[in-house]
């Protein structure tokens, strides 16, 4: 009767090791990947008001998957399933486009840093990324 019962504990702790070891493992692939986008374009240097605000249409794909309204200096934070990405930045009053920043291919697990800077008056925008 003993050596069933140690026979259960055995096999379940040998069971527990591997459902353990595989969830770990699991665990470790990262599924998104973490973005931070920052917007240093002064209206005035792309035909608005100095503080006008604007959208973000974050694409994915082909697909808006959000809409994202900012203003000078501001940024946003996301962690979004990796993919192609492009930015748009549009008026948010009349949802013109004013620049794009992309298309960019992102890796889950990625820590990317994406800044639009202004170039001077009648200059597009450009956009730098880094990814950690």
């Amino acid at each position: 009767m003993k050596k069933r019962i140690s026979i259960a504990v055995l096999a379940a702790l040998v069971l527990a090791l591997v459902f353990g070891a595989v969830g770990v493992l699991a665990a470790a692939e990262p599924t998104t990947f973490f973005i931070s986008v920052y917007h240093f374009v002064k209206g005035d240097e792309i035909d608005l008001a100095q503080d006008a605000p604007v959208m973000i249409s974050v694409v994915k794909d082909g697909v808006t998957i959000a809409l994202v309204p900012m203003q000078y200096r501001q940024r946003f934070q996301a962690n979004l399933p990796g993919g192609s990405y492009r930015f748009i930045f549009k008026d948010a009053d009349t949802g013109s486009t004013l620049f794009t920043c992309g298309p960019y291919d992102f890796a889950n697990g990625d820590d990317v840093h994406l800044q639009a800077h202004e170039q001077g008056a009648g200059r597009t925008p450009k956009c730098y990324e880094h990814i950690k």
